[in-house]
């Protein structure tokens, strides 16, 4: 599916009034998608800002023109990282949380299921708690993915 399907699809369902509740699942997805093509449009043009940088700077040399030249790429390369700083994916970075946090809660769900079976099977009381325990500490750092304070 490329931007143009998704822009008509989120054109169609925005004009066809009042959508059933999987038709405003698509709509939020679309629109997430759409967001996430916008980031990353804006990352790929981080290269052409990068290409013009290194294009501007000229010369070679020896003595003050190649110290120049070394502060020149200095500042450029300062400049290149600002400007990758300023990027922000806000999207990107939700969509990514989520499967951060999907995984931990696969993670907290083994756990789970192992102290079960130390409890029902083997009746291990400590290690049922150790485990129970594990699963939720598994699933609070879930939560802060999701919040964006796991990293």
């Amino acid at each position: 599916m490329n931007i143009e399907t998704v822009n008509e699809l989120i054109q169609s369902l925005e004009s066809a009034g009042e959508l059933s509740i999987r038709e405003q699942k698509f709509l939020k997805l679309a629109k997430a998608y759409q967001q996430l093509a916008a980031e990353n449009v804006a990352l790929k043009s981080f290269g052409d800002k990068l290409n013009d940088m290194h294009n501007e700077l000229n010369g070679e040399g020896t003595g003050i023109q190649g110290r120049a030249e070394v502060a020149c790429q200095k500042v450029a390369l300062e400049a290149a990282m600002e400007e990758f700083d300023a990027i922000e994916t806000p999207v990107t970075d939700r969509i990514v949380a989520e499967a951060e946090a999907r995984g931990v809660e696969k993670l907290a769900m083994r756990r789970r299921a192992a102290a079960k079976v130390a409890l029902d099977e083997f009746n291990d009381v400590k290690n049922h708690s150790e485990l129970e325990s594990e699963a939720w500490r598994a699933e609070m750092f879930a939560a802060q993915l999701r919040e964006g304070a796991g990293k």
